[in-house]
C-alpha cells in the first residue's frame, strides 16, 4: 500500500510540474529550401588546435569535422563563437573564442538534402520505369 501511494505522490508530482511549464512556441517557420546545394559543398576534414591552445583549453587532440573559414562562406549561420576560459597562472583567468560547428544547424541541412536526393532518386525511378516501359512494347 506504501509503494502504491509514493507512486501516486510521483504521478501527481509529475503532473503538477507540467502543468506548471510554460510553452515556447515556433513563430516565423519557413521551410529549408536548397540545402543539398550547401551540403555538396562543404568538405569534411581531420584537424587538430594548435599545441599550445590544446594544453590551455583542453582540446582533444584530433578532431574531425569542417574547415571554419570554408564553412562561413558556404553558410555563415553554421559557425559559432564559443568563448572558452583558460588559466594563465594563478588569479589571471583569460578568454578565447574559438568558431566551431553549429551541429545543431547543420542537422535540419542534413535531413533536407536527404530529402532533396530522395526526391530526385524517386524522379529518376520514374523515368526508368517509363524508359523499360516503351522499350519493352
Amino acid at each position: 500500500m506504501k509503494q502504491i501511494l509514493s507512486i501516486i505522490a510521483i504521478a501527481m508530482v509529475g503532473f503538477v510540474a507540467q502543468s506548471n511549464a510554460q510553452t515556447v512556441k515556433q513563430t516565423n517557420v519557413t521551410p529549408i529550401t536548397n540545402s543539398l546545394s550547401t551540403v555538396v559543398k562543404l568538405e569534411p576534414i581531420n584537424f587538430t588546435y594548435d599545441k599550445d591552445w590544446l594544453q590551455k583549453l583542453n582540446l582533444k587532440p584530433s578532431q574531425s569535422g569542417f574547415n571554419i573559414e570554408q564553412l562561413s562562406k558556404v553558410n555563415p549561420k553554421l559557425v559559432v563563437n564559443q568563448q572558452l576560459n583558460y588559466s594563465e597562472g594563478k588569479n589571471n583567468n583569460k578568454t578565447v573564442v574559438v568558431q566551431k560547428v553549429d551541429y545543431e544547424m547543420l542537422i535540419p541541412m542534413l535531413v533536407g538534402s536527404i530529402k532533396e536526393q530522395q526526391q530526385q532518386i524517386d524522379a529518376l525511378k520514374a523515368e526508368l520505369k517509363t524508359l523499360k516501359s516503351k522499350s519493352a512494347k
